[in-house]
Order: structure tokens, then sequence, then C-alpha cells
């Protein structure tokens, strides 16, 4: 689990990206609208602060998007994001938005909420987005000016404030650094008291799109056992104490079970078989590649905004053909052998992406994620009073 949430989405959606997946359908999709961003963060992975004229001109245009989501919608697009940088840095965002609406799309927003304005809010009113998730970094001007360069965090409140008042479901979620992690009380609690969805991690992904010499290194993340440690504090906050202990226990649970039969599966009558060994790792265990996608800034057509590659060009060959090539290369990716076996699978979740930023092979363990999976293991029996040696590494 890396973002526990107060809410998720509805289950019907969950069922259909599931099926869509299974059939190699895009219905989830991302359009990273832009690579600009107003904040200058210290552990972003995909915005251009220099020469921001240069990059504006590189975007698609608005008509270059909406050709795109015809095409998209054709072939089972339905649920989309729209994301940056900061996507409401266009200044034919609203233009943008409402067309894409009209067309029937499920409509998310990543934001960073502080460019809400009257104008979207009355756009919002009409053709309201099905949720808008804002980052809150922090709790203060002072933590905002220290991570992101700008003291934003009234206007950031006041955005998630007016979007609770007009009945807009909001997730608001908080990137873990050394710089703002004092503030997750805070985060939480506001999340809390505004009724948002609220959604925590301490995994930063290397920034490999911005500079390929970043493999296994972002300036802005914690040693892997102070990381791990936060995820299981992030879920200690948002979940009650009776549910924190019942999940930790769980976690540990299934771990030391799977320690016991060399990650092969449960004791019998545990409910979980050994799967089919075919000498492999596992493949993507997530929907990228097989019922998602992402389109950058730039048109490139990737199965998740996370990779460096497989990539497409959409604008030279069309959505449906790029599509389809980014789901059979997407289809072929596996995921390193000695996850397939190990104790920590369950609590790890280690994804494609992680691996590809960590080591630049999909088919390799990330040592980072290793750790830090055993930093929070550590963290939960240390909040459970428990005593006893790590799991160690399959």
């Amino acid at each position: 689990m890396q973002g526990t949430q107060m809410g998720s989405d509805f289950p019907i959606s969950t069922y259909m990206m599931q099926k869509a997946g299974r059939n190699g359908i895009p219905v989830n999709g991302t359009f990273e609208l832009t690579s600009r961003c107003n904040f200058n963060c210290r552990m972003c992975y995909v915005h251009g602060q220099t020469d921001m004229d240069r990059l504006k001109e590189k975007e698609l245009s608005a008509r270059q998007w909406l050709n795109i989501a015809e095409e998209a919608r054709e072939q089972g697009l339905l649920f989309l994001l729209l994301t940056g940088g900061e996507a409401l840095l266009r200044e034919d965002f609203i233009s943008l938005y409402e067309r894409l609406a009209v067309m029937g799309f499920r409509l998310v927003i990543n934001t960073n909420g502080s460019l809400f304005t009257r104008e979207i809010e009355e756009c919002f009113h009409r053709l309201p987005p099905a949720r808008v998730n804002i980052s809150l970094y922090g709790d203060s001007d002072e933590t905002y000016r220290e991570l992101c360069g700008v003291p934003a965090a009234g206007k950031v409140k006041e955005t998630i404030h007016t979007l609770r008042r007009m009945g807009i479901s909001v997730r608001t979620t908080m990137m873990l650094t050394p710089w703002n992690c004092r503030d997750m009380e805070a985060v939480c609690a506001y999340g809390k008291q505004e009724q948002t969805m609220v959604s925590m991690s301490s995994y930063l992904f290397p920034p490999s799109r911005l500079d390929s010499g970043s493999l296994g290194r972002n300036k802005g993340r914690f040693s892997a056992g102070e990381a791990g440690a936060l995820l299981a504090k992030r879920e200690q906050l948002l979940l009650e104490k009776d549910e924190f202990e019942k999940y930790a226990r769980h976690q540990l649970e299934i771990c030391r079970r799977l320690e016991e039969t060399d990650g092969r599966g449960m004791k019998e009558g545990d409910g979980a078989e050994p799967d089919e060994d075919d000498g492999l790792g596992l493949p993507i265990r997530c929907q990228a590649g097989r019922g998602a996608f992402w389109i950058t800034w730039d048109g490139k057509l990737r199965p998740c905004g996370l990779f460096t590659g497989p990539e497409e060009d959409v604008l030279s060959e069309g959505f449906t053909a790029a599509w389809a090539k980014i789901h059979a290369a997407a289809c072929e990716i596996r995921l390193p052998r000695e996850c397939r076996y190990c104790s920590k699978r369950e609590l790890c979740h280690v994804c494609a992406a992680m691996c590809q930023s960590e080591t630049g092979h999909f088919d390799v363990r990330p040592e980072y994620v290793c750790r830090m999976t055993e930093g929070q293991m550590e963290e939960y029996r240390r909040l459970l009073g428990e005593k006893g040696e790590s799991v160690q590494d399959a």
C-alpha cells in the first residue's frame, strides 16, 4: 500500500479498469498538459523551470490534445487525468477542460492549488470534475517556502475549502520529505476537517525523466529506513487506533508466513496458493500499458508517467497505433524474479516504474525499496510494542 487514503474510487471504477486491463482497452489515461510549474519543489521529477517560453512552444496545443482525446475515446478511454507540471498554468486550460468535459470523460485534475481563479470556479460550477487532487505540501508558508520556493499554504487551503464548499470531491496528497514531514499531523487534521481524501507517501522517485544520471537518487528523499518508518507513521495517523493495530499485525503476519514457506505461499488452509513458476519475474502488477496510458507534454505515449520508456510518438503515429505498440511492449515487461517470492511482497508493492528509476532496468531489484519496506516493518513492531529480528530479504 503506497498511498493510504481516507476514501477511494467507487468499486465499479476499479472493476472497469481491471477488466479493461485484461482486454488491453485504454480506459484510463493521463494527459500531461505541461512540464512548466510555478513551484520549484526540491523533489520534482518532471517540471521545467528554465526557459519556460521555450518549453511552452514545445507543448501540444489544445487542438492536438482534443484530436488525441477523440481517437482515444474511440478506443475506450473513459477516465482521464489532467496533470502537469502545473496544468492550471496553461492560459487555455478552461477552454480545453470544457471541451474534454462535454466529450463525456470522467475528469480528474492534479494541481498544486495555487492558481485557482474565479473563472475556474465558475467553470467547475457548470462542469464539475469527478475529483481534484491537490498537493498539500505543508501546513505553513514557511514549509512551502522551504520545500517549494513559494509561500502558498494559505492560497492552497483556500482552494481546497472552496472546492469542498462547491461539493467537489478533493484528495489532498502530501509527498513527505525532510523539509515538510514535521507537518504530517497538521496536514492530516486539515484533510479530516475539510472532509477530503488524504494520501501521503514517503517514497520519492528518482527524477530520471529529467536527469538520466539520477538512477537511485533523489535529493529530496529520506534514507530508505526513515522513509519506511514514515509509511508506518502515515497509516497510524490516517487510521483509527484499532484499525491501525489490526492492519499492522496482519501485514507482519503475512510476511512471517511467507518467510516460513520461502515466499511460495501460505500454509495449507490460509487461502494463498503458490503461483505457477515460469522461470521469470511477475508481469506488471498495475494497469500501466494494459488498461492505462500516459501522454507527456510533448506528445510521447508511455505506459506510465514515471517510465522513461518504452514510448511512442502519438503525433506521428496516431493514438491507436501508438497504444497497440505500447500495450505489446508493456505485456513483455517482467519484474525482478527475486520479488516474485519475497516474503515482504504483499507489503512492498514494488512496481516496474520503481525498478526502472532505481536501477535502469525493470527486472533488477531496487534495493532502496527493499530497505524501505524493512524500515516500515520495524516501525510497525516498534509502534505495536513488539520485539524481534527483521525479516530478511528473500
